[in-house]
């Protein structure tokens, strides 16, 4: 199944040289560029004007509402009474790709409402959706829930959602924090309500609107990060005066804007005046949020790389079943960490060797050699530790071995020679002093690292070395709603019990605790099984959703040295391994200081190896995967 269609941005880009130039309404548009909208209280009478003068003032887009002021009573039949004579005020290509309607503020009857004043919204809902949808405006902006009461709202809003009226994206208005009757709420809290209500609908997406006040603690503002916020509404009254007269926002109001610009958000700016020359004092806000934008560092080149692969699901590899492909190989042989740590590790093991006196020359077998770049770390540690090794290098890839016999040629790898065979079915001609490999997954062992080096430890001497000599696996709950949406557009039950290999974006850790999992050992003399089981609970600091578990590996080479996904022990740089994303079918939402407790199973047959999960506290869920029937590696 296809993820959902991603629609064109509004206006122009915002960035560089170009900020400083006048922006048409409806321009071009870019992945990192900024578009900013202005919000108006009324349409007016003259639509075409209000554009003419949003495009003047250079914004890329206006915010009016569609409809007009709010009936003297909520009950009989609604009248729709639109803000605009008719469609024919704008152009469709107008419409649709400069205009974002709101709806009426009054949608939510709220808990207490009478039958009547229930109808009256709900039937105002259905025609103001239409009217706009009628209109096909690029986007409808939808009253923020009165409370976490909103059912009647979400479920007026889920049938219109579940009958194909809307034909546009909807994005639902929620203030930071809102004061209702005894007391703030945390907007986040009234959003996660709605959403769920919704039944996770992918289509309704967020217009944040800043408020004066913020949540209390910063993972409260982090946990939007995960959110789907389509656009962010400064509303101008935020603003403080610095000492030269200018609108700035607080510290914290102007990081945690910053921070949004890396989900490609929208800003909309509320409450500008028209007032006679009021002009100057607007372009201030307007060139505040610009030179915001503007200045964020730019991207690394890990950064540049990561792009493409930003929540993207893939599926893990499975070079043991198939065959890599060459552009594979490339990508992962341009890391500029990994095979540096792999040559400092070998070195230190050959100087180890050469100082206990062991005969030369060494016996250093590679297995899962691939092109070669093991190969490569071997010979030249060895020449920096002067030592004589004689190197095998064994792929079962034959595609694979012609390019190893190619290098060979190539390169005078006189000491080295390539086996094409199965690791699992070769004899070594002699035992090995050093077994090295790289047959790590985002998971330490989902590529079956174990299972392949217990069966080629048979070479190994008795007083041989490893490399790897241990890995460990580690995880973590995660929000990500659009990860989840995206398994579940696959509308089966398989693809929530699939891992997938992911490079979390638009992401958020209720729990700031990475808790180990399953831990191999090389070499395993006494071929213990390579099943685990593993019950990890791990504490929120704040109330969140979490739709599953990211998992990462930590890996030791030898005498300190190492390879590690594991956010604690990164290997900075290093870009060969995304981490793991294993899906729960339902979301658990869990308050904070809750206990989260969670089951993880490695398992075997004869054919293949496949991982099972569960959730049991604070609600339990059912045993992702059982048996393998969903996700496995093969044997």
């Amino acid at each position: 199944a296809a993820a959902p269609r991603r629609l064109p941005r509004l206006g122009s880009p915002r960035s560089g040289a170009a900020a400083a130039e006048a922006m048409p309404v409806s321009g071009g548009s870019g992945e990192q560029a900024l578009h900013v909208g202005r919000e108006y209280d009324s349409a007016g009478d003259d639509l075409r004007g209000l554009l003419q003068g949003a495009s003047d003032a250079k914004f890329d887009f206006v915010v009016i509402p569609l409809f007009g002021k709010k009936p003297a009573a909520l009950e009989g039949e609604y009248e729709l009474l639109p803000a605009t004579a008719s469609d024919l005020s704008a152009d469709s290509k107008t419409w649709s790709s400069a205009v974002v309607g709101t709806l009426s503020e009054w949608l939510d009857p709220g808990p207490d409402a009478s039958q009547k004043h229930r109808d009256f919204c709900r039937e105002a809902l259905e025609k103001e959706l239409h009217w706009a949808s009628h209109l096909g405006v690029y986007g409808i902006l939808l009253p923020p829930p009165l409370s976490t009461r909103c059912e009647l709202y979400a479920a007026a809003l889920g049938r219109q959602m579940l009958g194909g009226i809307c034909t546009t994206q909807l994005m639902v208005r929620i203030p930071l924090v809102r004061e209702c009757t005894g007391g703030q709420v945390d907007g986040w809290q009234v959003w996660n309500t709605f959403r769920m209500l919704c039944d996770h609908n992918v289509r309704l997406q967020v217009a944040l609107e800043l408020t004066a006040d913020l949540p209390t603690s910063e993972r409260e503002l982090e946990r939007w990060f995960a959110e789907p916020i389509r656009a962010v509404i400064v509303p101008a009254d935020i603003f403080l005066t610095n000492k030269q007269g200018f609108p700035v926002l607080s510290k914290r109001h102007k990081t945690f804007l910053m921070e949004l610009f890396r989900y490609r958000v929208q800003v909309i700016i509320q409450g500008l005046t028209d007032s006679p020359g009021a002009e100057a004092e607007n372009d201030k806000y307007l060139h505040y949020v610009a030179r915001l934008f503007q200045g964020r560092p730019p991207l690394t080149s890990q950064e540049q790389f990561e792009l493409p692969y930003h929540d993207y699901l893939q599926a893990p590899l499975q070079p043991l079943q198939d065959d890599l492909e060459s552009q594979t190989y490339e990508t992962f042989e341009k890391d500029p960490v990994k095979y540096v740590q792999y040559e400092e590790a070998i070195l230190k093991c050959f100087q180890d060797m050469l100082a206990a006196g062991k005969p030369q020359p060494l016996a250093a077998i590679v297995v899962g050699a691939g092109r070669g770049p093991l190969v490569c770390a071997v010979r030249s540690a060895a020449e920096r530790a002067k030592a004589d090794v004689k190197v095998w290098a064994v792929e079962k890839n034959p595609n694979a071995v012609i390019t190893l016999k190619h290098r060979a040629k190539l390169e005078g790898w006189n000491n080295v020679e390539i086996i094409g065979q199965d690791m699992r079915f070769w004899d070594a001609p002699r035992a090995a002093d050093l077994l090295v490999s790289e047959l790590l997954g985002s998971f330490g062992d989902n590529e079956l690292s174990p299972e392949c080096l217990d069966g080629a430890q048979r070479f190994l001497a008795k007083d041989g070395v490893c490399i790897p000599q241990r890995y460990i696996s580690s995880l973590t709950p995660v929000t990500s709603p659009k990860l989840w949406n995206d398994v579940k557009n696959y509308n089966d039950v398989a693809h929530f019990e699939t891992a997938y290999v992911v490079k979390f974006h638009q992401a958020f850790y209720p729990s700031k605790e990475i808790k180990e999992c399953f831990t191999f050992e090389h070499p395993n003399w006494e071929l213990s099984s390579n099943d685990r089981y593993a019950e990890i609970e791990f504490t929120p600091e704040v109330d969140a959703l979490v739709h599953g578990f990211a998992g990462y590996f930590h890996c030791d080479l030898y005498a300190g040295h190492s390879v590690s996904i594991c956010p604690t022990t990164y290997s900075e740089g290093m870009f060969s391994w995304f981490p793991i994303y294993f899906p729960l079918k339902t979301p658990v939402f869990i308050r904070e200081g809750q206990t989260l407790r969670s089951h993880w199973w490695r398992c075997h047959n004869d054919r293949k190896v496949w991982y099972e999960w569960a959730v049991s506290q604070p609600t339990p869920s059912p045993v992702h995967n059982p048996g393998g029937r969903a996700y496995h590696v093969g044997k």
